[in-house]
């Protein structure tokens, strides 16, 4: 969990390559896993969004194996309510979605969006919202504007 909070507060501050040494316990022995992550321009878009709380920049980096999406209604992105959807696929007609790190119907919305992005890109997508406000209707607002530019 401690590794998935570094690598997420690493991309949340722009880092452009990351390396760090974790370790696994597999049945009481240690295995040391190498994470490096390397991002370029190319790979991270900047978008702006108004919608009825005001305006939400979005950060959108394109990873190897999926869409990391950060909210923030700040210039400053943070940690918030996350979740990772899976595209539907072997036998699931729907995505699949799990939160992390919290409960409660910000959850609920934050999931749907990881879910109908998913399901648009056909890749696994990851959403940090760091929206104090989010509500269904800002959601809905949300989805409508990413759909235009994921789907475009």
């Amino acid at each position: 969990m401690n590794a998935c909070m570094t690598l997420i507060t690493m991309l949340l501050s722009g880092a452009k390559q990351i390396s760090f040494e974790l370790s696994v316990v597999i049945y009481s022995s240690v295995c040391p896993i190498s994470i490096v992550v390397i991002m370029g321009f190319d790979d991270t878009s900047e978008l702006t969004a108004k919608t009825s709380i005001g305006t939400v920049n979005i950060r959108l980096l394109n990873l190897e194996n999926g869409l990391l999406i950060l909210f923030s209604e700040k210039e400053q992105y943070r940690l918030g309510i996350s979740a990772v959807a899976i595209p539907p696929g072997l036998g699931r007609s729907e995505p699949t979605s799990t939160p992390l790190f919290t409960m409660g119907l910000d959850t609920t919305l934050v999931r749907t969006i990881a879910e109908r992005i998913a399901s648009w890109t056909n890749s696994t997508c990851m959403i940090v919202s760091g929206l104090t406000k989010l509500n269904r209707n800002v959601m809905m607002e949300l989805l409508t504007f990413l759909r235009d530019h994921l789907v475009a």
